[in-house]
């Protein structure tokens, strides 16, 4: 049988002082070299000499490329995450060439938000929510006492501790603080003996409002105190008011001095110190109230990663926040702005050029613009925060009256309109509930990001950006692209001040973005992200700052490799710089995963030519 197939993948040549010959890749049933063990090289050889009857004494080998067994250039493997599709020229053809039958990848790109309450905040159920994949655990300021936050945030920490001796890495979780806000409430409700706690309003009948303190604690179903004292001046007759999201609705018929009486047109149960919306009328709060700058030093104190600003209305809410918590020298906390009413839509632009992110609450911005006009909101929203590159999460109400009320298709839609996180209000759920819901959801987001019509969203990204670039953002795009262009499992990059994976992070890669940094602050607030998943690196820097860098790049890759993100012989960008500090990222190379870090074998290398 003639010899003909060039041994292509090592590309290695066999030469003497009269022959030059090249090997080929045929031994027995194989026909690909690179699927043989290196070790059968040498009986490929014997059997090319046997078959050729050559007979050359002297031998030398050279290797031409460093180019490994486990590389497939000329064959590249393509995943099946839905990769046809995301690179179709048009949109009819992208939905054209999804298949329900692909695999998403296994690292989830949209980032998960838990709100903690007393059944799922022991430090079991936190190291089971971090294994389910959370990334930032929220504490509500509107319930529960601050030493009840308090004990949560050690709890916080002894989970963190305990994922460290599980897996050998800092999870580094992220703990936002959501201010109660300046809002209006009703009192509590112990004027009735046989229903004390909660009162049953029915429909039809007449309900006085009173902003009279003395009334603050004996509401009953005839009578309940309001905590806003301008309530009689600024309603009118026919103007409606919703408690506790839409559980009551009242309408205003009768205003005196201080009180208001009112007709229940849907009846329900209020319990104490329920949220009152005023539908027809435009309130004047205070734009920070004495409680929550308390909760700002108490977030401080307890080194919170993010604070939620509840019911933003202007952007001078914001300024307000951040400038006491610059008088208390942090400057380093995240300030969210919670957009949930008309006047935070009105002005959600303003809002939006001051707040370092956003949180849209769906059920409480569905009460002002109707159930019709919610999926319009949330499309707007999205997009012009994509725009400006601020990150944005989409709250979720996980329960009402003690059923799961969830809808998954919502998830999806909010993943495929490129939203950043995802933010459950889980505080009524216990510790199996809350998992159950954190798997159930890590699938959906995974199958709505293989999903998304990739060839647009970068294109459309980069296409908006001026020319020239500074020199920072023009390797994050090329960085993006090539990811792109060679289909990466990831791309992995080293950060100081966090900017280089928040910039990458904006160009909505389709692969996981690995940031490694020494700095905890910095890798909890990257949780925010999409596809960010911060690695903190708590070894000493060496003297030999290059020798460092390989070091770190090295054990990251080492770490996807644990998670089974990457597989042997995938693509991996990475992203550095040619000097110490941050500000100088400027360098682009693609290493290939090899099979691991073993004895007498090659580590994870760089193709050359």
């Amino acid at each position: 049988m003639p010899v003909a197939a060039v041994l292509l993948p090592l590309q290695c040549t066999y030469t003497n002082t009269a022959h030059q010959y090249h090997l080929i890749a045929v031994y027995k049933n194989y026909t690909n070299f690179s699927a043989l063990k290196l070790k059968k090289f040498s009986v490929i050889i014997n059997y090319i000499m046997l078959c050729t009857n050559v007979s050359v004494p002297a031998t030398k080998w050279i290797k031409s490329c460093r180019q490994t067994p486990w590389i497939h250039l000329e064959d590249q493997f393509i995943a099946d995450d839905q990769v046809k599709a995301a690179y179709q020229n048009t949109f009819l053809e992208h939905n054209v060439h999804l298949d329900i039958n692909s695999s998403p990848k296994l690292a989830r790109l949209t980032e998960i938000m838990v709100t903690l309450g007393k059944k799922n905040s022991h430090p079991d159920a936190i190291v089971d929510m971090m294994m389910a994949g959370a990334n930032i655990v929220r504490l509500n300021m509107s319930h529960e006492t601050e030493k009840w936050h308090a004990i949560t945030v050690r709890s916080i920490r002894e989970a963190g501790n305990r994922m460290y001796e599980f897996t050998s890495e800092v999870y580094p979780l992220g703990i936002a603080m959501d201010l109660r806000g300046p809002e209006i409430r009703t009192g509590g409700f112990y004027g009735d003996r046989l229903c004390s706690g909660y009162a049953k309003l029915e429909t039809g009948k007449l309900v006085r409002l009173v902003t009279n303190d003395i009334a603050k604690r004996g509401g009953c179903a005839r009578c309940f105190w309001i905590s806003y004292s301008e309530l009689p001046r600024i309603c009118r007759p026919g103007d409606r008011i919703l408690i506790d999201r839409g559980t009551v609705l009242l309408q205003v018929t009768c205003i005196r001095e201080k009180s208001l009486v009112c007709k229940v047109i849907k009846g329900g149960t209020l319990r104490d110190n329920t949220l009152v919306q005023l539908l027809d009328s435009i309130i004047s709060l205070p734009q920070i109230s004495e409680k929550d700058t308390e909760h700002i030093k108490l977030a401080c104190a307890l080194e919170c990663d993010f604070i939620v600003v509840n019911h933003v209305r202007s952007k001078e809410m914001i300024y307000s926040v951040k400038s006491r918590l610059k008088e208390m020298g942090y400057t380093e906390i995240c300030v969210a702005a919670k957009i949930s009413t008309q006047q935070g839509l009105d002005n959600f632009d303003e809002i939006l050029d001051v707040a370092d992110g956003i949180v849209i609450d769906r059920r409480s911005i569905e009460i002002d613009v109707g159930t019709e006009k919610l999926f319009l909101v949330e499309k707007i929203l999205i997009a012009k925060c994509i725009k400006l590159g601020k990150p944005v999460a989409l709250g979720f109400q996980v329960r009402s009256n003690g059923k799961s009320n969830i809808d998954m298709n919502l998830i999806a839609s909010a993943v495929l309109n490129g939203v950043d996180a995802i933010f459950l209000k889980t505080g009524t759920l216990d510790m199996k509930e809350t998992t159950k819901l954190l798997k159930n959801i890590d699938m959906i987001c995974r199958e709505a990001e293989s999903a998304r019509w990739q060839k647009a969203i970068f294109d459309e990204l980069s296409y908006k950006v001026p020319i020239p670039l500074d020199p920072t953002r023009a390797i994050i795009v090329g960085a993006v692209e090539t990811s792109l262009k060679s289909n990466a499992a990831a791309i992995i990059v080293t950060t100081t001040s966090g900017r280089s994976a928040i910039l990458l992070s904006m160009y909505r890669p389709r692969c996981p973005i690995l940031a490694i940094t020494r700095y905890g602050v910095v890798a909890r607030l990257l949780q925010f992200y999409y596809g960010v998943h911060p690695f903190h690196y708590i070894t000493k820097p060496l003297c030999d700052w290059t020798q460092d860098m390989e070091i770190r790049i090295q054990t990251g890759i080492n770490s996807l490799r644990r998670k089974k993100y990457v597989n042997v012989g995938d693509p991996i960008v990475i992203v550095s710089g040619s000097r110490q500090g941050a500000g100088f990222t400027n360098c682009i190379r693609i290493i290939y995963v090899s099979p691991g870090q073993m004895e007498n074998q090659m580590s994870d290398v760089e193709p050359c030519c």
